[in-house]
């Protein structure tokens, strides 16, 4: 009876142990070359518009097999302009989403893991515009309203594909089975198409709509922890 339960405890552990599980921090490089006509109408009406580079960080639990990957992803996007210059008015962008991606892997060997990563993402977008400069307090107090943000509001489902390059190294082995230096890049494509901007209360007709198509670079650690072995 022992014999038997240690045999079924052993197939069940080398079952579990076919996905390794782990987690990764990225960060996320890319451009929104397709937002000339929203970057242009802020302009238009003396707004410093928000910049045609994305950066995200994003944070992945990760998964794998010999032959399979898949992450889960928390998003934080961001293309805000920087930049200083003269008091006024100007837009920042800004994006936070929860998503999932995961491939098959066509190379596994000691060194490398060459994946075709797929999935999606599920964001929400806001677009802030408020004043860029300096005020008396005095006068801010006067006039709270004419300083107060304006908040919108987008959202889509992107759609992502691409190619990815695990580098794996050994990396603190006293607490890490195995460490990746992780790549990607990848095209995404918004699924909902073109979506009008909101506010809390309404739907803004005439700003162009955000463009979410491009193509990203991501790299980042992925860390799998030594587990704890079971009494």
């Amino acid at each position: 009876m022992t014999a038997t339960f240690t045999s079924v405890q052993a197939q069940t552990d080398s079952t579990l142990r076919i996905f390794d599980s782990g987690f990764g921090i990225y960060a996320e490089l890319g451009m929104l070359p397709a937002n000339k006509a929203i970057r242009n109408e802020l302009a238009k009406m003396n707004i410093k518009p928000f910049t045609a580079f994305m950066g995200s960080v994003v944070l992945t639990r990760r998964q794998e097999s010999p032959r399979w990957f898949s992450e889960g992803r928390i998003i934080a996007m961001n293309s805000t302009n920087y930049t200083t210059g003269k008091n006024g008015m100007k837009a920042d962008l800004a994006g936070i989403g929860i998503g999932t991606s995961g491939g098959p892997k066509l190379i596994n060997n000691a060194r490398w893991n060459l994946t075709i990563p797929f999935g999606a993402d599920v964001m929400l977008y806001r677009l802030s515009i408020k004043n860029d400069g300096q005020v008396a307090f005095g006068h801010l107090l006067q006039n709270p309203s004419a300083y107060k943000p304006v908040r919108l509001l987008n959202a889509n489902i992107n759609l992502h594909a691409g190619v990815g390059a695990d580098f794996k190294m050994n990396f603190l082995p006293k607490i890490n089975e195995k460490v990746f230096l992780s790549s990607k890049l990848t095209y995404q494509q918004p699924l909902l198409g073109k979506r009008k901007w909101k506010s809390e209360s309404v739907t803004v007709s005439d700003l162009p709509s955000l463009k979410l198509n491009q193509v990203f670079f991501q790299i980042g650690l992925v860390f799998f922890p030594k587990r704890k072995p079971k009494l």
